[in-house]
């Protein structure tokens, strides 16, 4: 009998492996069809798109209107996509207009003789004011070429409508919605689900302003972060309505009383108070269009895209052998390789020693748009800025946030650039664990048990409360951190640690705010940031290097024509909701002690 067990228990065994084989097998065969298949499927596509395109070349017509509709991301640096070389294959991709390429193509448009004016059509911009500060004052300078700019909008919110006040005409839809009452940021508090779950968690910092884990220990603001989103938020509010000012020729007082006594509820308000010049439908702005560009009113006036026209119309830049490395570092901080969302502490470091090393260039700007993120990862990126200004100049530009670790690698440059409401500054560190035990315990009917060598052996156990004498330690780790911190910003702004201490406490700035206390040296773009590495490396005749350059997966390669599972989910949560999904994953990602400021201050 136990024979006939063991034969039959060799058996199972013996076709558990075959099983095993043969789905490995089939799955390996299914791989291989599916990977010939799309090859041949992008193949076909690629001798379609090149028939299709016959030598097709984009051409601007005389008398052209460039349209630009800002209905999507904007990203720092242009996509490194290979498949975008691929005639027909390109048009077919839903890639963003990068703010470079925007820059750069209003800088063309200006020039271009073919191009009588902007169109520019806004509804709900995705992104920050620092990012439309420098695609404002690009058409500011656009006007300078006597061309003119028309806006129209179905919807102005107060960021799209700062975009748009500097139009010579700004148009409204007759039932369409203006909104101007003044700015608002709203922070989410989640303790009282924690509560719920039995969920506590451990919040160590240093720094009395560092906010950034508070949503998960509070029910509301603390009053250091209210004193600090009030600044901020005030700061901001302050130059958005000089610049309004400056634009539509309306003191600031006025506006002021026009938000905060809502006397703009209606369409017909917003003429009457000068912000808008019309209300009409865009059919009627369409007419007027074709009147600008001298078309009858049964033909059609010539436009062109943004899209389209970053193929031909990329302002020339300058040439010569010496080269300025333009280094991007756009994302939450962490180790590795990153990519172009995602600063990658080993590909950022390993990009500055290139350039650091390259004997032809001759300045860095380093561009950051980053909230911080491992403490770790920061202080490998900072290592390799210090040792590349010791060689040449190194000059950093902030644009929508440059905080906590994203201030810390960008505290030895010869100089700072930032834009008025660039989030700046947050110099502070914190560590965060969920202490899950009751929820295990009273939630799942789960409990843990454990053997130790010795009592910090587990330190850091989620699922067991955390001792004093552990807390202490790891206060000890956050202490030690934050003192290297604000040594870092002494020894690169050249201040006395005291000062720095007074300024620093996890605080954040709005630019204008941070060159007052030191941290900025100057408000202005990225165009400003290159201008000042070459007068530092007293250069005239230069070339930009981009970098890094990433590689590109398959699935990334392709964009939007297979939709990846995060294209689905922000379609499914929108774009402000994905946002804050993106930060929960980051913060998941990242270990060890962290610099990090997670929750943007979206002003409304």
């Amino acid at each position: 009998m136990p024979q006939i067990k063991l034969v039959l228990l060799f058996e199972v065994f013996l076709n558990e492996i075959i099983y095993r084989i043969m789905l490995a097998f089939f799955r390996t065969l299914l791989a291989c069809i599916v990977a010939i298949f799309l090859s041949f499927f992008l193949l076909i596509f690629m001798i379609a798109g090149i028939a299709a395109a016959g030598g097709e070349a984009v051409k601007v017509n005389k008398n052209s209107v460039l349209v630009m509709k800002l209905d999507h991301d904007i990203p720092e640096r242009p996509v490194d996509n290979p498949f975008l070389s691929i005639p027909g294959l390109a048009k077919e991709m839903d890639v963003p207009v990068s703010l470079r390429e925007i820059l750069s193509v209003i800088k063309s448009a200006a020039k271009d003789d073919n191009i009588k004016g902007i169109y520019l059509k806004t509804e709900m911009i995705r992104a920050g004011y620092p990012t439309l500060e420098e695609i404002r004052n690009a058409l500011i300078d656009f006007k300078k070429s006597g061309k003119f700019v028309y806006a129209y909008s179905e919807l102005y919110t107060q960021k799209n409508y700062y975009l748009a006040s500097v139009a010579d005409s700004i148009f409204l839809n007759p039932n369409g919605v203006f909104s101007f009452a003044g700015f608002h940021s709203e922070q989410v508090y989640f303790k009282g689900l924690l509560d719920k779950l039995e969920i506590q968690p451990k919040l160590i910092r240093a720094g009395k302003y560092k906010s950034a884990g508070e949503t998960f220990i509070n029910t509301s603001m603390s009053d250091a972060n209210r004193e600090q989103l009030s600044a901020f938020i005030n700061s901001s509010y302050s130059d958005y309505l000089s610049k309004i000012s400056a634009a539509r020729n309306i003191s600031a007082e006025e506006l002021k009383n026009i938000a905060d006594n809502l006397l703009v509820k209606f369409p017909e308000d917003a003429v009457q108070h000068k912000l808008v010049h019309r209300v009409i439908y865009e059919d009627e702005i369409i007419n007027l269009l074709k009147s600008k560009t001298d078309k009858k009113a049964d033909e059609d006036y010539e436009s062109i895209s943004l899209a389209k026209y970053t193929k031909v119309g990329k302002a020339v830049e300058k040439s010569g052998k010496d080269k300025i490395a333009l280094i991007y570092a756009v994302g939450d901080i962490m180790g590795g390789e990153g990519d172009e969302e995602q600063i990658g502490s080993e590909k950022i470091a390993k990009t500055i020693r290139k350039a650091r090393e390259d004997e032809d260039i001759k300045a860095i700007v380093l561009r950051i748009n980053s909230p911080g993120g491992s403490a770790l990862a920061s202080d490998v990126i900072w290592r390799e800025v210090v040792l590349a200004k010791a060689k040449k100049p190194v000059i950093a530009s902030f644009g929508d946030v440059a905080a906590s670790g994203g201030y810390y690698i960008a505290a030895p440059a010869d100089m700072i650039f930032a834009q008025p409401n660039t989030i700046t500054g947050s110099i502070g560190v914190f560590g965060l664990l969920p202490m899950m035990k009751e929820f295990w315990n009273k939630k799942l009917g789960i409990t843990f048990d454990r053997v130790v060598t010795g009592k910090y052996a587990d330190m850091g156990n989620i699922n067991r409360p955390m001792s004093a004498e552990e807390e202490a330690v790891i206060q000890q780790y956050i202490d030690k951190t934050y003192t290297e911190f604000k040594q870092r910003v002494a020894d690169g702004r050249k201040m006395p640690i005291e000062r720095v201490d007074s300024i620093a406490q996890g605080r954040i700035y709005s630019g204008i705010q941070a060159k007052q206390i030191g941290l900025v040296d100057n408000l202005g773009s990225l165009q400003d940031a290159i201008d000042a590495a070459a007068k530092k490396a007293n250069l005239k005749d230069y070339s930009l290097k981009i970098m890094p350059k990433y590689k590109q997966n398959f699935s990334k390669a392709l964009g939007n024509m297979v939709m990846a599972k995060e294209e689905v989910m922000k379609e499914e949560m929108g774009a402000e909701n994905y946002k804050i999904y993106q930060r929960a994953k980051a913060i998941e990602k990242m270990s060890g002690i962290l610099m990090y400021y997670p929750f943007e201050v979206n002003i409304y």
